[in-house]
Protein backbone atom coordinates (compact mmCIF):
# COMPACT_ATOMS: atom_id res chain seq x y z
CA UNK A 1 0.00 0.00 0.00
CA UNK A 2 1.55 3.37 -0.75
CA UNK A 3 1.60 6.36 1.49
CA UNK A 4 -1.07 7.94 -0.41
CA UNK A 5 -3.66 4.54 -0.12
CA UNK A 6 -2.56 4.39 3.70
CA UNK A 7 -3.70 8.16 4.32
CA UNK A 8 -6.92 7.92 2.71
CA UNK A 9 -7.71 4.72 4.17
CA UNK A 10 -6.62 6.76 7.51
CA UNK A 11 -9.16 9.70 6.54
CA UNK A 12 -12.01 7.37 5.54
CA UNK A 13 -11.57 4.96 8.85
CA UNK A 14 -11.57 8.71 10.71
CA UNK A 15 -14.41 9.61 8.89
CA UNK A 16 -16.23 6.14 10.19
CA UNK A 17 -15.47 7.20 13.80
CA UNK A 18 -11.91 5.22 14.45
CA UNK A 19 -9.89 7.51 16.99
CA UNK A 20 -7.01 5.60 16.47
CA UNK A 21 -7.20 6.50 12.76
CA UNK A 22 -7.67 10.46 13.75
CA UNK A 23 -4.34 9.85 16.10
CA UNK A 24 -2.35 8.42 12.66
CA UNK A 25 -3.39 11.45 10.76
CA UNK A 26 -2.49 13.95 13.29
CA UNK A 27 0.82 12.22 13.72
CA UNK A 28 1.52 12.10 10.24
CA UNK A 29 0.38 15.82 9.16
CA UNK A 30 1.07 18.19 12.17
CA UNK A 31 4.57 19.04 12.05
CA UNK A 32 4.45 19.54 8.66
CA UNK A 33 1.55 21.77 9.38
CA UNK A 34 3.31 23.78 11.42
CA UNK A 35 6.46 24.24 9.34
CA UNK A 36 3.83 25.29 6.84
CA UNK A 37 1.67 27.45 8.59
CA UNK A 38 5.10 29.64 9.81
CA UNK A 39 5.41 30.34 6.39
CA UNK A 40 2.46 32.90 6.49
CA UNK A 41 3.46 34.12 10.35
CA UNK A 42 6.31 33.66 12.41
CA UNK A 43 4.18 33.89 15.62
CA UNK A 44 4.69 30.62 16.67
CA UNK A 45 1.81 29.98 19.41
CA UNK A 46 -0.04 31.45 16.63
CA UNK A 47 0.30 28.95 14.50
CA UNK A 48 -0.10 25.90 16.70
CA UNK A 49 -3.37 27.65 17.80
CA UNK A 50 -4.47 26.87 14.26
CA UNK A 51 -2.70 23.89 13.75
CA UNK A 52 -5.12 22.69 16.67
CA UNK A 53 -7.72 24.48 15.69
CA UNK A 54 -8.28 22.66 12.61
CA UNK A 55 -7.96 19.03 14.07
CA UNK A 56 -10.64 20.26 16.88
CA UNK A 57 -12.40 21.39 13.83
CA UNK A 58 -12.37 18.01 11.61
CA UNK A 59 -12.75 15.99 14.71
CA UNK A 60 -16.03 17.50 15.86
CA UNK A 61 -17.15 17.77 11.94
CA UNK A 62 -15.98 14.07 10.89
CA UNK A 63 -19.72 12.89 9.94
CA UNK A 64 -19.99 16.17 7.12
CA UNK A 65 -16.42 15.71 5.93
CA UNK A 66 -16.40 14.46 2.29
CA UNK A 67 -14.06 11.81 0.65
CA UNK A 68 -10.90 13.92 -0.03
CA UNK A 69 -8.01 13.28 -3.09
CA UNK A 70 -4.85 14.05 -1.12
CA UNK A 71 -5.30 14.73 2.37
CA UNK A 72 -2.44 16.95 3.21
CA UNK A 73 -3.46 19.13 0.84
CA UNK A 74 -6.82 19.40 2.59
CA UNK A 75 -5.37 20.32 5.14
CA UNK A 76 -3.12 22.38 4.40
CA UNK A 77 -5.86 24.35 2.90
CA UNK A 78 -8.24 24.60 5.77
CA UNK A 79 -4.67 25.72 7.53
CA UNK A 80 -4.11 28.75 4.90
CA UNK A 81 -7.92 29.29 5.04
CA UNK A 82 -8.19 29.69 9.14
CA UNK A 83 -4.50 31.58 8.97
CA UNK A 84 -6.27 34.24 6.37
CA UNK A 85 -9.51 34.19 8.01
CA UNK A 86 -7.77 35.06 11.37
CA UNK A 87 -5.39 37.90 9.63
CA UNK A 88 -8.72 39.26 8.09
CA UNK A 89 -10.23 39.64 11.94
CA UNK A 90 -7.33 41.52 12.88
CA UNK A 91 -7.15 44.04 10.13
CA UNK A 92 -10.69 44.51 10.93
CA UNK A 93 -10.27 45.39 14.77
CA UNK A 94 -7.20 47.59 13.72
CA UNK A 95 -6.57 51.12 12.07
CA UNK A 96 -3.79 49.30 10.56
CA UNK A 97 -4.98 48.24 6.56
CA UNK A 98 -1.65 46.32 5.53
CA UNK A 99 -2.30 43.42 8.14
CA UNK A 100 -1.06 40.59 5.09
CA UNK A 101 -0.17 37.47 5.08
CA UNK A 102 3.19 37.26 3.87
CA UNK A 103 4.62 33.62 2.72
CA UNK A 104 8.12 33.13 3.40
CA UNK A 105 9.75 29.87 3.53
CA UNK A 106 12.50 31.32 5.73
CA UNK A 107 11.54 29.52 9.24
CA UNK A 108 11.02 26.08 6.93
CA UNK A 109 14.26 26.14 4.97
CA UNK A 110 16.47 26.48 7.87
CA UNK A 111 14.88 24.10 9.77
CA UNK A 112 14.68 21.13 7.41
CA UNK A 113 18.35 21.86 6.46
CA UNK A 114 19.02 22.37 10.52
CA UNK A 115 17.55 18.51 10.47
CA UNK A 116 18.69 17.00 7.88
CA UNK A 117 22.67 18.47 7.89
CA UNK A 118 24.42 21.16 9.09
CA UNK A 119 25.81 22.40 5.53
CA UNK A 120 25.24 26.11 6.20
CA UNK A 121 26.54 27.12 2.70
CA UNK A 122 23.99 25.53 1.60
CA UNK A 123 21.46 27.33 3.25
CA UNK A 124 22.55 30.46 2.64
CA UNK A 125 22.56 30.04 -1.05
CA UNK A 126 18.75 29.09 -0.69
CA UNK A 127 18.02 32.23 1.40
CA UNK A 128 19.57 33.96 -1.25
CA UNK A 129 17.85 32.52 -4.06
CA UNK A 130 14.43 32.95 -2.12
CA UNK A 131 15.18 36.74 -1.43
CA UNK A 132 14.90 37.56 -5.06
CA UNK A 133 11.32 36.09 -5.47
CA UNK A 134 8.18 37.52 -4.09
CA UNK A 135 6.26 36.29 -1.64
CA UNK A 136 3.52 34.48 -4.30
CA UNK A 137 6.52 33.57 -6.18
CA UNK A 138 8.24 31.64 -2.71
CA UNK A 139 4.65 30.31 -2.40
CA UNK A 140 4.55 28.33 -5.49
CA UNK A 141 8.18 27.68 -5.94
CA UNK A 142 7.65 26.13 -2.15
CA UNK A 143 5.01 23.68 -2.79
CA UNK A 144 5.98 22.80 -5.69
CA UNK A 145 9.80 21.71 -4.92
CA UNK A 146 9.78 21.51 -0.91
CA UNK A 147 6.45 20.13 -0.84
CA UNK A 148 6.56 18.42 -4.33
CA UNK A 149 3.29 18.81 -5.16
CA UNK A 150 1.53 18.50 -8.46
CA UNK A 151 0.23 21.24 -11.03
CA UNK A 152 -3.67 20.72 -9.52
CA UNK A 153 -2.99 20.71 -5.98
CA UNK A 154 -0.77 23.84 -6.15
CA UNK A 155 -3.91 25.44 -8.12
CA UNK A 156 -6.71 23.93 -5.97
CA UNK A 157 -4.60 25.95 -2.23
CA UNK A 158 -3.50 29.13 -4.16
CA UNK A 159 -6.50 29.28 -6.23
CA UNK A 160 -4.99 29.64 -9.68
CA UNK A 161 -5.64 27.86 -13.34
CA UNK A 162 -3.03 25.83 -14.63
CA UNK A 163 -1.39 28.35 -17.22
CA UNK A 164 -1.75 31.26 -14.39
CA UNK A 165 0.81 28.46 -12.07
CA UNK A 166 2.34 27.50 -15.02
CA UNK A 167 3.81 31.28 -15.68
CA UNK A 168 4.04 31.89 -11.84
CA UNK A 169 6.50 28.69 -11.69
CA UNK A 170 8.23 29.84 -15.11
CA UNK A 171 8.84 33.20 -14.40
CA UNK A 172 10.25 32.32 -10.94
CA UNK A 173 12.80 29.81 -12.49
CA UNK A 174 13.80 32.49 -15.28
CA UNK A 175 14.26 35.14 -12.39
CA UNK A 176 16.26 32.47 -10.65
CA UNK A 177 18.37 31.71 -13.29
CA UNK A 178 19.16 35.65 -13.96
CA UNK A 179 20.17 36.09 -11.34
CA UNK A 180 22.08 33.35 -10.00
CA UNK A 181 23.46 32.52 -14.30
CA UNK A 182 26.19 29.80 -12.56
CA UNK A 183 23.92 28.41 -10.26
CA UNK A 184 21.49 25.88 -12.54
CA UNK A 185 25.27 24.82 -14.55
CA UNK A 186 26.97 24.33 -11.40
CA UNK A 187 24.38 22.25 -8.73
CA UNK A 188 21.03 22.34 -8.71
CA UNK A 189 18.42 22.24 -12.35
CA UNK A 190 14.94 23.26 -11.49
CA UNK A 191 12.59 21.09 -13.31
CA UNK A 192 9.48 21.97 -14.39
Amino acid sequence: MTQKQENMKNWNEFRAGDNQAYARIYRTYVKQMLAYGMCFSTDRELVKDCVQNVFMNIYENRSRLKDVDNVKLYLFAALKNHLFNLFEKKKEFSSIESIEPVFSVDYTIENQLEEQENDHDRKEKILKILDILTPRQKEVIYYRYMEEMDFDEIGKIMQMNYQSLHNLIQRSIIKIRKSFPDMHKKQVKLKK
